[in-house]
């Protein structure tokens, strides 16, 4: 039995919007039958890893529950559980805290769609829908579909739609809610910026590659396509000022050299010297081509990222073109959305090597890290090798 302390409710009023919807976002698997409603409760608060608070007699009219949810958000599961109740919730400093409903009221709504050429209407695979400035966002599967949910706080944000090589639009959600399906167009634009503009407003004198371009190949890494990610530290050890052009992938011919991956460019957590925010605000999807082997460039130079001065990561995520998929970090939740797969579908998610292999060199160094299933950066020192991965960069004059 727990009680909410006084002190709890004072801050109710006052919980940071973003830390609440990180952990209402968590996603989570959890069956029982059965049982009571402060058993259930203990439950999903134990798969979600978070602490809950609330008063003793709160459940003592709920009847026994029964769930059976598979891949879902704690706040669809919380707000199916409590429906019935005069139940409500929020989330102070990462702890759930549940008290008798008053006024709060939490909704949450699902725009349902396909993203297609303005010119060709051909469907655009693994286009993007993003709440502007924040790192929640849908990625369409490979024939352009996406569903993205989002809370009723979220629809005063605005959604930015974007695809390489098309023009970003931005949207107010409540222009696309109330429609079975709606179809977002976008139109193409060059995918080659041209550089001088940028260049010569910021004094570039040269240009510099930094990173791991060795010439041997040592072997090669899967990824799986379930938010796997590799990362590697570029060093910035003459402190340059620039920005960064491109990124560059060593991709392997033993992989799916055609599948998707999302290009993350991080920066360095002070405190853990591991990959922390995201310096690449917008969701960025590769598709390669077919005939993919060795290096596969990403030009940058429309995204103006600034060169820290203590060094970058530059990682490489895989990404499952046909699944509900569900890829979380500290910095924030991508979900995956499409239709169900037919039973005949290639890229079912029983197709296990699907995805990329990254190549790397036996160089030495522990500049390689991985990103696990545990959610958590780790430093891979004692397999010396490095993949390889680089980032050519504008350097700025000292005029």
């Amino acid at each position: 039995m727990k009680i909410i302390t006084v002190i709890a409710y004072l801050f109710i009023g006052l919980i940071p919007v973003v830390a609440q919807n990180t952990v209402l976002e968590k996603r989570i698997s959890v069956t029982f039958s059965n049982v009571s409603m402060e058993n259930a409760v203990e439950k999903i608060a134990e798969k979600a890893g978070i602490h809950v608070s609330y008063s003793g007699d709160l459940f003592s009219d709920c009847t026994p529950v029964s769930l059976d949810v598979q891949n879902q958000m704690l706040l669809t599961v919380l707000n199916n559980l409590f429906a019935p109740y005069k139940i409500a919730y929020t989330v102070h400093a990462g702890q759930l805290i549940i008290f008798p409903k008053k006024t709060m009221v939490v909704k949450e709504y699902t725009i349902k769609g396909s993203f297609c050429s303005d010119d060709t209407r051909e469907p655009l695979s693994y286009a993007t829908l993003q709440i502007k400035g924040k790192p929640k966002g849908v990625i369409a599967d490979d024939e352009g579909y996406f569903e993205f949910t989002l809370t009723e706080l979220e629809l005063a944000d605005s959604l930015t739609a974007s695809c390489l090589g098309y023009e970003r639009r931005t949207f107010n959600p409540n222009t696309l809610l109330g429609k079975e399906e709606v179809s977002i167009t976008l139109k193409s634009k060059p995918l080659e910026m041209q550089p001088v503009t940028i260049e010569a407003a910021q004094q570039v004198k040269k240009y510099k590659t930094l990173g791991n371009r060795s010439i041997f190949t040592t072997g090669s890494m899967y990824l799986d396509t379930h938010g796997q990610q590799v990362a590697l530290f570029i060093e910035n050890k003459k402190k340059l000022g620039g920005y960064i052009r491109k990124v560059s992938y060593h991709l392997s011919k033993k992989g799916n050299v055609e599948a998707p991956f999302r290009v993350r460019i991080l920066d360095v957590d002070t405190l853990t010297q591991a990959p922390g925010r995201d310096l690449l605000q917008e969701i960025l999807v590769i598709q390669p081509p077919q005939n993919t082997d060795g290096w596969y460039d990403v030009n940058l130079l429309e995204y103006n990222i600034q060169v820290p001065s203590n060094g970058f990561y530059v990682a490489i995520q895989g990404v499952f073109p046909n699944d509900y998929s569900y890829y979380a970090n500290d910095a924030g939740a991508i979900e995956r959305g499409k239709r169900k797969p037919k039973a005949n579908d290639d890229f079912a998610p029983k197709s296990i090597h699907y995805g990329q292999r990254i190549n790397y060199s036996g160089k030495g160094g522990s500049n390689t890290w991985h990103y696990s299933l545990s959610h958590q950066w780790f430093q891979m020192e004692k397999d010396n090798y490095s993949v390889k991965i680089s980032a050519e960069i504008g350097i700025y004059s000292d005029k």
